[in-house]
């Protein structure tokens, strides 16, 4: 009996396509310099607007849009700390709402709990009371 890594063959196929997309990025890019040579001699305005296409191209930013809270400058983070069970248990009451339609994250709900204590020590009326029941 032999000692094969199961995941092996999945590592050299991945590796194999990896190489594949890398050599033909090269090659598109081998083309894109040689249109543009072409054009640098056929026409010297051509030649111009490509530059301005490809510094355009460069100049895009990659990854996912900022658009989330840690963009977000009305946002900070903030490291806490909470009992795995409690974790486990907020998880699973955020799941059944999220499956009622309500899409609330958890940085959501302990915002919302922080404000609602602010405002209870402030003697400003809370709409929710920590140690009373939600329903």
């Amino acid at each position: 009996m032999t000692n094969t890594n199961p995941y092996a063959s999945l590592t050299k196929n991945l590796k194999a396509k990896t190489d594949k997309t890398k050599s033909q990025n090269l090659t598109k890019v081998q083309e894109a310099n040689n249109e543009s040579i072409d054009q640098e001699q056929s026409s010297p305005k051509e030649s111009i607007k490509k530059e301005e296409a490809e510094n355009q191209i460069i100049t895009k930013k990659k990854g996912r849009p900022s658009t989330g809270k840690r963009s977000n400058p009305d946002w900070i983070g903030r490291t806490y700390y909470v009992k795995k069970e409690v974790d486990f248990d907020v998880a699973d009451q955020l799941l059944q709402l999220k499956r009622q339609g309500i899409d609330l994250d958890k940085s959501d709900l302990v915002n919302f709990l922080l404000g609602e204590w602010v405002k209870s020590q402030q003697g400003k009326n809370a709409t929710f009371r920590i140690g009373e029941n939600m329903n």
